[in-house]
């Protein structure tokens, strides 16, 4: 699990209009919104004043506003916009978020905790049914191998799976099955979620290497 390579930290669902998602990729905490143009941000998941989260802000469209003494961050950019204590002055332009790489692909939100990651190499269909994360407080060495013999219920398409390191000690299983039957998707996420679940228990119960 490399800071360089691309992870999933959310799906696009997560990202309703005027929301924000609190994400964790490999110890990090991340900030993660859809401006109202698309675009989307994925940052460091503190204000600069008091380092309080923001993923608690206030998705206004084009800013982010912390919710706690009112900073103003700028989409695509993360630059302070306004600082209430000081009302009449523009915010020096060194005042900016720490922003991270984002592709939006397959109904995922993928990023990377270094600046120049690999390019992000999938061969997927455009619109796979995208599966209910599931969160395991188990390491991704655990989980890899149990998702490698998993066998998909009633014999249905094999998903794709793809493991978020939330950090050292737990992780979120996230899926897209790439070719789903044209009727019964709902019926085919509640077998996954269900078998999901059952693998959960079995990594939570497994001790680390």
């Amino acid at each position: 699990m490399s800071a360089h390579a691309w992870h999933p930290i959310a799906a696009a669902r997560d990202l309703p209009p005027r929301h924000v998602f609190h994400a964790k990729l490999l110890g990090q905490e991340l900030a993660v919104w859809r401006a109202d143009d698309g675009f989307i941000n994925v940052w460091e998941n503190r204000c600069l004043h008091r380092g309080v989260r923001l993923s608690i802000g206030l998705n206004e469209g084009q800013e982010l506003k912390c919710q706690y003494h009112g900073w103003r961050y700028a989409s695509r950019t993360a630059g302070c916009t306004y600082i209430p204590a000081h009302p009449e002055g523009a915010p020096a332009r060194r005042i900016a978020n720490r922003i991270f790489p984002v592709i939006e692909r397959h109904g995922l939100i993928w990023s990377a905790l270094e600046t120049s990651p690999d390019d992000l190499q999938t061969s997927l269909p455009p619109d796979p049914l995208v599966l209910r994360e599931i969160a395991i407080d188990a390491p991704a060495a655990i989980v890899e191998p149990l998702l490698a013999a998993y066998d998909p219920p009633g014999h249905g398409p094999r998903p794709i799976f793809f493991i978020q390191p939330t950090d050292s000690e737990s992780c979120v299983i996230r899926g897209v099955v790439p070719e789903p039957p044209p009727t019964g998707a709902l019926a085919l996420l509640r077998l996954h979620d269900a078998a999901l679940c059952a693998l959960r228990d079995v990594a939570e119960q497994r001790p680390a290497a």
